[in-house]
């Protein structure tokens, strides 16, 4: 299980909404809880009254407001994460008081696919639908429940491509489509699929979208409720748009949250008998099914899609809904990867877009086990010239039959003892390493082959969280990506893998060779300015420590202040006072400063 993203004291969730529902649970802020208020602020509300859940106070001059739930606040926790902690709690107790506070339903959103996932990847899931859909294709999100690991819903518009072209395209990546739990049909797009039977961009068939409704309610229950009312009569209006009613359709039923199923089962199974309605029946198993019936919940709001299963083959709606996600987690499964670290490697080429050719001299830095070497040899010709010199002291894991491949050569050394062989062989093409240390330390690891890389060379490597504590690891983070940039590596691009743990990114930048002061070009400004900004950052950081170490010994004994004062060759104050002592400590240490940086100026 992934972790929830972790933020920094100065990072705000409030910019992105979205985000914020994804981020790690907060509690509600206290004023809600000792001093709720009405909807306009203006005065506090009596909790004797909303306790009673619509009773009365017994104060007959209560200062406090009493008004009816509409007129309040509305709820903190569904607004941020779409659910509500107190019907959590009467799901599991009926007897559990209800939320005091209102749960407006907010109007429909524009979407078309909702993406079921693990919260710790969810915001690497916007990102990527992002990048590939559009800046504005994730419309919204929600959770599944207010626990620390549960899953989350991602709310995908398919724009002007189509509902099947946008699920196509999210499928076709495989490491995306491996995180996705289930992916289901909010809504046709009525725009760009004006014909059920159009064909998609492959000239496949992308399936029929019959019906896509919604229904309301003001809480769990009440949508509960209006689903046994509605659904039944709104699939009899969705399988009415069949050419074909000889024969019963098979309905496989799919829900968001996974509570609301037997709700659905149960409204399904207790409709009436309507004259004139078509046959349907549910059914367990998706083979056997003619229909799907996907039913999610989201903020007050049911979303009910009924689209055809009968289309079936890599080009359909069914592959790229159903099927994908179970496709690209077998394929993992049977590449035979001797480790996790195998996809890395594999996702972080493909969205750079870094095509391996076959001739390429490549260098793995911290190759054990061997995920990264494996990958990389497949992918070359020995007889080309194409090989993987796999530096690492520990040994490398199994390979098939035993023994390495003849295009890889194992330096049993550590990184920067092993520069002068890999120079001697010749140019490096590409340079990875995936060492479990630092940024700042693998940044200096990969800095020593900088002399082996011919220009144009490839750098994919790895920035671990091998550091004390979040905000170290973000800085180093920076500090390497400026140091890279300065020694000629340009267009550093960081990504967030699918395959990297929640506090893990990967670099990949392309190596723009040796320039000298005579020559010029696009990379020499931004080298520069990469350099101004970690030697900006490194004063900072001077003057912090600077500052910490004038505060202790501003608050230290005062015997220890008279033994530093000695220790510099003066006189303590004449009569011992600690006050006097940390003064003249502090004046001393000033001087220092003063001294050393107008030396540096100098």
């Amino acid at each position: 299980m992934t972790k929830p993203r972790a933020m920094l004291a100065g990072d705000d969730p409030s910019a992105d909404p979205l985000l914020s529902c994804l981020a790690a649970i907060r509690a509600p802020p206290r004023e809600l809880e000792t001093a709720p208020r009405t909807a306009d602020g203006s005065r506090l509300l009596c909790k004797r009254f909303c306790r009673a859940d619509g009773g009365s106070c017994a104060r007959p001059d209560c200062p406090d407001a009493h008004v009816p739930i509409a007129q309040r606040q509305t709820c903190w926790t569904l607004d941020r994460y779409g659910v509500c902690a107190r019907e959590e709690a009467r799901r599991a107790d009926p007897k559990a008081p209800r939320c005091w506070f209102p749960h407006p339903v907010p109007p429909p959103a524009d979407h078309h696919i909702a993406l079921q996932v693990e919260v710790g990847m969810s915001d690497r899931v916007v990102s990527r639908c992002r990048e590939l859909l559009g800046a504005d294709a994730v419309v919204g999100a929600a959770r599944a429940d207010l626990s620390r690991n549960g899953d989350v819903l991602v709310l995908v518009t398919a724009g002007h491509r189509g509902v099947a072209n946008a699920a196509r395209i999210l499928a076709d990546d495989e490491h995306l489509a491996a995180r996705i739990k289930r992916a289901y049909a909010t809504g046709a797009n009525h725009a760009a699929d004006r014909k059920g039977d159009e064909r998609n961009e492959r000239g496949g068939d992308e399936g029929v979208l019959f019906a896509d409704a919604s229904v309301v309610g003001d809480d769990a229950d009440a949508l509960d409720a209006t689903l046994r009312e509605k659904l039944a009569s709104l699939v009899d209006a969705a399988l009415g748009g069949e050419k074909d009613s000889s024969f019963a359709a098979r309905i496989r039923v799919r829900c968001f949250p996974p509570r609301l199923r037997d709700v659905v089962l149960e409204a399904l199974e207790a409709r009436p008998v309507l004259g004139g309605s078509h046959g349907w029946e549910t059914c367990a198993r998706v083979d056997d099914a003619t229909h799907a019936l996907d039913v999610v919940a989201v903020r007050g709001r049911a979303h009910v899609t009924v689209w055809s299963l009968d289309r079936t083959g890599p080009d359909s709606l069914r592959a790229w809904l159903m099927d994908a996600g179970e496709a690209a987690r077998k394929r993992r499964t049977d590449a035979g990867a001797m480790c996790r670290a195998f996809h890395k490697i594999e996702e972080a080429t493909a969205r750079a877009g870094v095509a391996i050719e076959r001739t390429w001299r490549c260098v793995d830095v911290g190759a054990a086990p061997g995920g990264w070497t494996q990958w990389l040899c497949a992918r070359l010709d020995a007889a080309c010239g194409g090989e993987v010199f796999a530096v690492d002291p520990a040994e490398l894991g199994d390979f098939k039959n035993g023994r390495l491949p003849p295009n890889v050569t194992h330096l049993k050394m550590r990184g920067e003892d092993a520069v002068e062989t890999v120079r001697r062989a010749g140019d490096v093409d590409l340079l990875v390493c995936d060492a479990n240390v630092s940024p700042e330390t693998a940044t200096g690891i990969v800095s020593a082959f900088v002399p082996a890389l011919r220009r144009g060379a490839t750098l994919v490597l790895t920035f671990k969280d091998a550091t004390k504590g979040y905000a170290e690891w973000r800085r180093q983070m920076e500090s390497a990506t400026d140091t890279l940039t300065a020694i000629g590596f340009e267009s550093p691009r960081i990504f967030h893998l699918f395959s990297n743990c929640s506090r893990e990114k990967t670099l990949v930048a392309k190596f723009a060779g040796g320039r000298d002061e005579k020559r010029t070009g696009a990379g020499v400004p931004a080298r520069a300015e990469a350099s101004s900004r970690k030697a900006s950052r490194d004063a900072d950081r001077s003057r912090l420590l600077l500052a910490r170490s004038l505060a202790v010994f501003a608050t230290m004994p005062g015997e220890f202040a008279e033994a530093h004062i000695k220790a510099r060759g003066f006189a303590p104050p004449p009569n011992g006072s600690v006050r006097l002592m940390r003064g003249r400590l502090l004046k001393i240490l000033s001087d220092e400063v003063i001294a050393e940086s107008s030396w540096h100026a100098s």
